[in-house]
């Protein structure tokens, strides 16, 4: 049985933690100070299914602590933002964990290096999450508290690194929908072309309707941090995404979700607004050293709200 050990406790976190236990590792969770007697009798996840009921399953953590204990993990997951990862607390888990795999969530462009001053580079894997989850309920979508979440239909997780098979047999031994990315960069680009739109969404008030009104700039600084980002990794940047067409998907996307759509986006985007902003900025910033066009991304990061998580 793999020991695994999750690092953050929000709606990520427990979804990725319930495929690995359902898989049969054994997950443990660490925790702020404080929250040692979170999920002390298991918490309740439920997977949203259009036009069905949800499905329910139970996570029961094999402990919850708030301080890494020097064990022989084989894994450690790191669902937190991005901000998070630059704090020094990642040195002292380093020494706790050994030679364990670390797993990433996080898909800002400079994540990786900064996870490769703590972990040898070989060690660290990536994951594009492509399930939105989140405190529930929402509106009532749930017989009761606690985690929901969706995969989309068809979709599947990429999983990037050395050690990407590892990561990739445990998650598809719980059920989650996984393959595995050989390019370099690619969750940084996938990121990079849908943070932007998420960022006008908050500058709209949330309002999918409202920020139809203001997709031509949105895309515009969408097109500008995929270039960025594609010269980070030397490559040329993808075929960007029109702006017709992701107006046609914002119309069509809360018919297909099980839940209110504004409202995951207002929740789950108010409170990584920090992250939010750590990419604009990251992007404005390696854009404007190679002399590459940041316009609209400073015109976008400019309209963000005042009082904003910064």
């Amino acid at each position: 049985m793999s020991k695994v050990l999750v690092v953050g406790a929000g709606a990520l976190g427990q979804v990725f933690g319930s495929w690995l236990a359902e898989g049969g590792a054994e997950v443990s969770f660490l925790v702020r100070q404080g929250r040692e007697g979170w999920a002390e009798d298991g918490v309740e996840l439920f997977r949203l299914r259009k036009g069905r009921p949800a499905v329910g399953r139970r996570l029961v953590p094999h402990q919850v602590i708030s301080r890494p204990p020097r064990e022989a993990w084989d894994m450690v997951w790191l669902c937190v933002d991005s901000p998070a990862l630059r704090g020094d607390w990642t040195r002292e888990l380093r020494a706790a964990a050994g030679a364990a795999t670390v797993v990433t969530i996080g898909q800002d462009p400079h994540d990786l290096d900064t996870l490769a001053g703590v972990w040898p580079r070989e060690s660290i894997v990536q994951v594009t999450p492509t399930l939105l989850a989140y405190q529930a309920p929402l509106a009532g979508e749930v017989p009761g508290q606690g985690v929901a979440y969706w995969v989309p239909p068809g979709s599947a997780m990429g999983v990037a690194g050395a050690r990407a098979p590892q990561v990739i047999d445990a998650l598809r031994r719980g059920g989650a929908r996984v393959r595995r990315v050989r390019k370099a960069g690619s969750g940084e680009v996938t990121a990079a072309r849908l943070v932007p739109y998420i960022a006008a969404i908050e500058s709209a008030g949330w309002s999918l309707r409202a920020v139809r009104r203001r997709l031509g700039g949105a895309a515009a600084a969408s097109r500008e941090a995929v270039a960025v980002t594609a010269a980070q990794h030397g490559g040329r940047p993808p075929l960007s995404v029109p702006a017709w067409a992701v107006g046609l998907a914002l119309r069509a996307l809360p018919l297909l979700t099980p839940f209110d759509l504004p409202r995951y986006l207002q929740a789950h985007f108010t409170k990584v607004g920090a992250q939010t902003r750590l990419m604009l900025d990251g992007w404005i910033a390696e854009g404007a050293a190679r002399a590459l066009p940041v316009t609209h991304l400073v015109a976008l990061r400019d309209s963000l709200p005042e009082g904003a998580p910064a």
